[in-house]
């Protein structure tokens, strides 16, 4: 009997604007030839126009539904909400058969459109999912970028649905000999895949300085997109160095007689801070928040990084929270005219509240005397 190799497939998702990375699929053709055929084809879009006019074609499809650590759904190519699809074979095909479970994170299986048949739709699992055994048909397996399902399933929802739009930007089938492309290509020093899981590194352990010098290449290509005001790109690859330095960190563990080097705290630090200022250019004031928070739980205060947090509390409405930490960090940097000048709008602005505040009361009192009368 001739063996089959089962099919690889990808999807890029992005999440609003930005690209998060690519996921790669295994398609179980040798269990559920059909269910993989089928899930193929919407990959390549090769089977044109289906009957709801529409193309048969997961690009440009949205992730519809999240359930938190659970699973991400989408596939929706007719009516990109949850309402509807269609398969390669018709509006539906049936159940193939229910060989394989829901045991681990990272499954494809075909969402219902009843007891008995499916369409386009499908989920993917966060974690082990066994009240699906049965029901739908497992017929794929993420190999890398499981990081990027997590990535959409971390999304705030509402009544299920991602607040921020999560939706596959391409798709397709990798031949044998393809690159699988999960590196970045974007003009800086930046080679590595979003997320360390999907770095082939060497079978043997990394060098420490080798971590030390990945880390520090995604920081300098976030300082880069910072220094050209692209704050969303440069945020997104702090967030990215502090991905590799926590799994660089597990690395290094794993070592027990070499101690987690001091440059991987420092370049926490500034991934941090620096992203701080990024979420504060872009006005995402808790962002920015949580990010010094993080950054004062590392090392003794400082002037810079209480600053900034003043900043992200005033842009919450936290005013006088602000100006005590602008005090703070006066009190650490006495001579920085910046912190003055911070120091004396915040107070201007308290101020300017406060009458306006006065006048709304006063005229709400004249009214209510009129109205006496």
């Amino acid at each position: 009997m001739e063996s089959v190799t089962n099919p690889i497939v990808f999807l890029d998702v992005c999440i609003g604007p930005n690209r998060v990375g690519r996921i790669i699929i295994e398609l179980f053709k040798d269990i559920v030839p059909k269910t993989a055929e089928n899930f193929r084809a919407l990959c390549t879009g090769e089977k044109g126009i289906g009957i709801c006019g529409k193309p048969l074609h997961l690009k440009g499809s949205i992730f519809h539904r999240t359930i938190p650590v659970c699973l991400i759904q989408g596939g929706d190519i007719a009516e990109f909400n949850g309402t509807s699809g269609e398969s390669i074979y018709g509006w539906t095909f049936e159940h193939e058969n229910y060989a394989l479970k829901h045991h681990s994170p990272g499954l494809l299986s075909m969402v219902n459109v009843d007891d008995k048949t499916c369409c386009s739709q499908f989920s993917i699992t966060i974690s082990a999912c066994p009240h699906l055994d049965g029901k739908n048909v497992v017929f794929g397996e993420v190999k890398k970028g499981l990081g990027v399902v997590q990535e959409v399933n971390y999304i705030d929802t509402q009544e299920g649905r991602p607040i921020v739009k999560c939706w596959i930007e391409n798709c397709g089938e990798l031949g044998p000999d393809d690159d699988w492309g999960l590196g970045e290509s974007d003009g800086t020093e930046d080679i590595y895949p979003p997320y360390p899981a999907d770095w082939s590194v060497p079978d043997q352990q990394p060098e420490v300085h080798a971590l030390e010098n990945v880390v520090n290449e995604i920081k300098n290509s976030g300082n880069k997109f910072f220094k050209a005001r692209n704050f969303v790109r440069a945020n997104a690859k702090y967030r990215k160095a502090l991905r590799y330095i926590e799994w660089s960190r597990s690395k290094v563990e794993e070592l027990e007689s070499i101690p987690v080097p001091v440059g991987f705290v420092d370049a926490e630090r500034i991934c941090l801070l620096n992203g701080a200022a990024a979420f504060l250019e872009r006005k995402l004031f808790r962002h920015a928040l949580e990010n010094c928070e993080m950054a004062l739980r590392l090392d003794s205060p400082s002037a810079k990084v209480l600053y900034r947090r003043a900043k992200a509390k005033q842009g919450l409405n936290e005013w006088a929270s602000a100006l005590a930490d602008l005090k703070w960090a006066l009190s650490l940097s006495r001579n920085d005219k910046v912190i003055q000048g911070a120091i004396i709008s915040l107070r201007k602005l308290m101020l300017n509240y406060l009458r306006k505040e006065k006048m709304w009361y006063r005229s709400m009192f004249k009214r209510y005397e009129i109205n006496q009368k």
